[in-house]
């Protein structure tokens, strides 16, 4: 029954629209006509889809306030930047909707009324007059280019209507945003705003955002900066439009009349050129913003600009300045004048790897610290020393016999930093900087050895600020972050609380030091490079000068080059704490000298102040050898006459006592006062025990049997008794064999020796004095 009546409701339906063609026939050819026009519209969209997809972007670097840094067009030289509608000023928006396209957000893609008017005017004026073409045609325009003819038009409608088809009214509108003419190789609003105003879209006036409207239609004869009359014709002329619109107020739009157009030209921006090219070959996103700080930053590279004018013509400069807690990186000049070849100013010296010189030596201390191996005053050598077959000399060629660790430090002097190192070992300070995010460079398949302390390998001013942004930041190392949009910087880990506290202190501390603010120095070999890096409070910033070349001036170095250069940066800074908070794990105790220990019941010649760590206060190292260390200290035990207090040697009947006396290191006895110096300590034996014992107790302390390099040659198979024999010195003696006590104090020492091994020998006297062999046993071939 129901499909009987469905039958019979469609023939109605037939008949009737068979009557209306009957009596209307044109009526039937506009329908079929409109079909007509459906059926080939949907055919040309599949066919030839429409797409937006957006055209190569440039890019742009701004500061940490969105200001540009540098820009950098597109491979064709276009500069264009996106942006969504969001990340446009309002007013713009209103501007360009009432002046292009008030009904935007309402028709299909085209205005058939804007267009019949078109029509007419070109029919009757024989040339197109205005377009009619609302923004959706013009993004087809800007999209699909055609030439500005009848047929030209009939395509761009197509195309408009396909777009309105498949895109919204946002998408359309942010393709024209991006992409709109704006004169010569300026496209879209983003790049115009920075192009001519000097800042983003987002920020534009009244009166800008009038003239950004207006400027597509006529992009050359309206540019800004070539022909601002013209300019700004057309924009009080928009303007006057907004009002009658109601859209602005008079006095809006008469304030927005009374400002004057000056446009700027987007590649002046050359602000930190070195650090652009360095994030735009490391990224492809089109805005990427830095924490830099663009008022230092301009303060920065004018100063390393004049500084080196005074140098050297091949000179240049670079300097970095980061805050120590997030690694942010505030001010970046990787050369001192980046257009110019003589001083190679294309050259990122930032990066470049050099020698640090005497830069490292603040870690080396800290890290000996945490290591419990010094505290700040400990007694070093600066003497002529030489360590195996290193000798380092410092920097004036002079010496300075004892010093503490502080003052070695504030002089940076050399011979007492490697003694340090010595103990602490150069493995483990490559190894702790490494860890911290250092990029060190060793000589090729070279291990690290000794030199690195002074400067034997190579670094750069990147990772010389991350090291030392630990001494401002509780011993923790960040490292630089130069992208707003990273959040967190790397840190790990290199120094204690307490060690930065002491390092930073003491340069703190040093003469002539700026407040607030810890300098370290340095100077590579030959005077090629001139460092200074500081610490304060909030920021860690260093500075390099040298040619990038690599050739040396003559007569600069850290001190008299560099560190004026820093002062002039620092005083950019804001004044912070002068003085570090102090941890909980550093301590002021009295110590004395020679034993670098707590005063005691022994003689104390010298006392200092010293900041120790978690408690621990190390004895004074008596010898330069690491190995030799536990054979020799500084608190002696001597037999003395009670009646005359002179020396009793051993074996004699005068009635005597123990006494204990502090001894300095031998190497510094030519140093010395003569009331410190061991001749005068150890009193003159005693005339009445007899010379034959005063004689073998004045002998130095020898070991025979064997020489240092003897080799013995005996069959695998076989084991072999070794005897040897102490002879001077004052008994008993003590034998080590490969650093083991040996139960024996006899002047003579046995032990069996089998092949392919390596024997040491050490015996020491009740004096501390010591001898050492090695004996190296080989195997001998069966006959």
């Amino acid at each position: 029954m129901n499909e009987e009546k469905n039958n019979q409701a469609t023939v109605s339906i037939l008949k009737f629209w068979q009557r209306i063609f009957r009596r209307h026939p044109l009526l039937l050819g506009f329908i079929s006509f409109l079909f007509t026009i459906v059926i080939g519209f949907l055919i040309t969209d599949t066919i030839a889809p429409v797409h937006l997809q957006p055209k190569h972007v440039s890019q742009i670097i701004l500061a940490d306030n969105g200001t540009p840094l540098r820009a950098f067009p597109d491979a064709s030289g276009v500069w264009r930047y996106p942006v969504t509608v969001n990340e446009v000023s309002p007013l713009y928006i209103e501007a360009l909707l009432n002046y292009e396209d008030r009904y935007f957000y309402h028709h299909p893609g085209i205005n058939p009324v804007a267009l019949t008017r078109a029509l007419w005017q070109w029919l009757a004026n024989g040339r197109i007059v205005s377009g009619g073409s609302t923004l959706t045609m013009q993004v087809a325009r800007i999209q699909y280019p055609e030439k500005r003819t009848l047929i030209g038009k009939f395509k761009e409608v197509v195309r408009a209507l396909q777009l309105e088809l498949h895109f919204s009214k946002d998408e359309i509108l942010t393709f024209y945003l991006n992409h709109a003419p704006f004169g010569g190789t300026i496209e879209g609003v983003h790049a115009a705003s920075l192009s001519y105003f000097g800042y983003d879209a987002k920020s534009l006036t009244h009166a800008q955002a009038a003239l950004l409207a207006v400027l597509p239609q006529a992009p050359s004869r309206y540019r800004p900066d070539r022909h601002p009359e013209a300019a700004t014709l057309a924009r009080d002329k928009l303007l006057d439009r907004l009002e009658t619109l109601g859209v602005w107020t008079a006095d809006t739009v008469l304030d927005a009349k009374m400002e004057t157009i000056q446009a700027v030209n987007i590649e002046r921006y050359q602000n930190a050129p070195i650090l652009a090219r360095r994030l735009t070959l490391n990224s492809e996103q089109p805005l990427i913003k830095t924490h830099i700080d663009l008022s230092w930053q301009s303060v920065a590279q004018q100063r390393l600009y004049d500084y080196v004018q005074g140098i050297d013509d091949a000179a240049s400069a670079a300097t970095l300045i980061m805050d120590n807690k997030t690694g942010a990186v505030k001010v970046y000049v990787g050369s001192a004048d980046f257009s110019n070849p003589l001083r190679d100013g294309y050259v990122d010296m930032v990066q470049a790897i050099r020698s640090p010189g005497s830069t490292l030596k603040p870690f080396i201390y800290g890290l000996a610290i945490d290591q419990g191996l010094i505290h700040s005053h400990s007694l070093l050598m600066d003497v002529p020393l030489q360590f195996a077959d290193y000798q380092p000399q410092n920097f004036n060629g002079g010496f300075r016999g004892p010093v503490t660790v502080a003052l070695a430090l504030q002089k940076s002097l050399n011979i007492p930093v490697v003694q340090v190192l010595e103990r602490l070992g150069p493995a483990y300070l490559y190894l702790a900087l490494q860890q911290s995010g250092a990029n060190l460079q060793l000589p090729t398949a070279e291990p690290p050895t000794l030199s690195i302390g002074l400067g034997g390998l190579g670094t750069n001013l990147e990772s010389l600020v991350s090291l030392y942004s630990a001494l401002g930041n509780d011993g923790v190392a960040v490292t630089p972050v130069y992208i707003d949009s990273d959040r967190s910087a790397a840190s790990s880990r290199l120094l204690s609380p307490g060690a930065a506290w002491t390092i930073r202190k003491i340069l703190l501390t040093a003469d002539n030091a700026p407040k607030g603010l810890a300098i370290k120095t340095g100077t590579s070999y030959g005077n090629r490079d001139s460092w200074a890096i500081g610490v304060s409070e909030q920021y860690t910033l260093g500075v390099w000068v040298g040619r990038p070349d690599g050739q040396p001036i003559a007569a600069h170095h850290g001190r008299q080059t560099a560190v004026p250069l820093l002062m002039q940066l620092a005083s950019m800074l804001p004044r912070t704490s002068l003085t570090p908070r102090k941890p909980d794990s550093v301590k002021e105790v009295e110590i004395c000298w020679p034993s670098g220990r707590v005063k005691t019941d022994l003689p104390c010649d010298v006392q200092h102040s010293a900041w120790i760590v978690n408690a621990t206060i190390p004895h004074t190292w008596m010898t330069t050898r690491k190995e030799d260390q536990a054979f020799n200290a500084s608190e002696q035990t001597i037999r003395v006459a009670i009646d005359s207090g002179l020396s009793v040697p051993f074996g004699c009947e005068v009635q005597s006592v123990d006494k204990a006396v502090s001894l300095w290191p031998s190497q510094l006895q030519p140093w010395l006062p003569p009331a410190f110096q061991s001749t005068t300590k150890i009193p003159a034996f005693d005339s009445r025990c007899p010379n034959q014992l005063m004689d073998v107790n004045r002998l130095p302390l020898r070991l025979s049997g064997i020489e240092e390099g003897d080799a013995l040659m005996i069959s695998s198979q076989t084991k072999k008794a070794v005897k040897v024999f102490a002879q001077g010195g004052q008994t008993p003696y003590n034998w080590y064999l490969n650093g083991q006590l040996a139960n024996n104090s006899a002047s003579s020492f046995t032990f069996i020796a089998q092949a392919q091994n390596q024997y040491e020998l050490i015996v020491t006297d009740r004096n501390g004095l010591m001898a050492r062999r090695t004996l190296d046993v080989f195997s001998q071939a069966s006959p």
